[in-house]
C-alpha cells in the first residue's frame, strides 16, 4: 500500500521536529545561563515539562496512527478516514 519512498517522505518531518525540539532546549539554556542559577533551573524544569506535554501529544498521535493503521489494513477505508478526522 505505501512504498519505502512514501514512508521517508513522513519520516523526515518527524526527525527534524526531534532535532528542533532538542535545539529549543539548548537554546532556552544558553539565553538564560548569564542571569544566573535560578534563571537556569527555572528554565530547565519548565523545559521539561514542555517536553513532556510535546511527548504526551507525540503518543496520542500515534496511537490515532496505529488505530487508523488497522483499519487500512482490514480494508476499511470509511472507518480509517473517520479516524483520521479525528
Amino acid at each position: 500500500m505505501f512504498s519505502n519512498k512514501d514512508l521517508r517522505k513522513l519520516i523526515i518531518p518527524l526527525v527534524i521536529e526531534q532535532i528542533m525540539s532538542a535545539m529549543m532546549g539548548m537554546a532556552d539554556t544558553l539565553m538564560v545561563s548569564n542571569v544566573g542559577e535560578a534563571a537556569l533551573s527555572g528554565v530547565s524544569l519548565v523545559d521539561t515539562v514542555n517536553v513532556l506535554v510535546l511527548y504526551f501529544f507525540s503518543a496520542m498521535a500515534t496511537g490515532g496512527a496505529v488505530v487508523c493503521g488497522q483499519y487500512l489494513g482490514r480494508g476499511d477505508r470509511q472507518s480509517a478516514n473517520h479516524t483520521a478526522r479525528q
